[in-house]
């Protein structure tokens, strides 16, 4: 991955702050050979103390970086933090969740099976020891459909819930194996 991708995927995730970024922009050599001259210098023109800075910094950064790929790479990162399983691994367990309600549905199992029950009042947040190693398993599965392209994130159409991607899995791959729908009974 190029570094300044890298970068721009870790504003985005609001991984580096907005002051380190400018910084950044200021001192980074090849940002002036990747991006065409009128990007280059709006970025260096940017007021990174506005809050709309952010915006500008990823509207011109977008033109050279596919959104599928931060997503994808966004998700992998969030995997490999729940198989290592540090401290604060609730967090990384919730935001499965919350990327479910993005439009991301192949992460069903990890959203709704785990994520979900973390985000409610009485969640299982004293109980997430009881989750390995079974959601690990989960985020292994989901990191294979990336490699071996089952899951294509092709990006974001703008809309709500507009993820974009290609799912390839069969049909078993589909099926729910951290939560289970329960089937509704006829009522007539």
């Amino acid at each position: 991955m190029h570094p300044i991708e890298l970068t721009f995927y870790k504003l985005v995730s609001r991984e580096i702050e907005l002051n380190d970024f400018e910084n950044w922009v200021y001192t980074e050599p090849t940002l002036e050979q990747t991006l065409n001259s009128d990007d280059y210098l709006e970025i260096i023109s940017i007021n990174y103390k506005t809050p709309s800075s952010l915006y500008e910094a990823q509207k011109v950064l977008s033109k050279y970086f596919s959104m599928g790929k931060y997503y994808e790479w966004s998700i992998r990162n969030i995997l490999h933090k729940i198989i290592a399983k540090p401290h604060d691994v609730d967090k990384y367990i919730e935001q499965c969740y919350d990327l479910y309600c993005e439009g991301f549905g192949f992460m069903d199992n990890l959203g709704l099976g785990y994520g979900l029950g973390l985000t409610c009042p009485d969640g299982f947040n004293d109980k997430v020891d009881e989750f390995y190693p079974h959601i690990a398993e989960e985020a292994e599965r989901v990191i294979l459909w990336l490699d071996t392209r089952k899951i294509v994130i092709t990006g974001h159409s703008g809309e709500y819930q507009g993820i974009e991607y290609d799912d390839n899995r069969s049909h078993k791959e589909k099926e729910p194996t951290g939560y289970k729908i329960q089937k509704s009974k006829k009522w007539w």
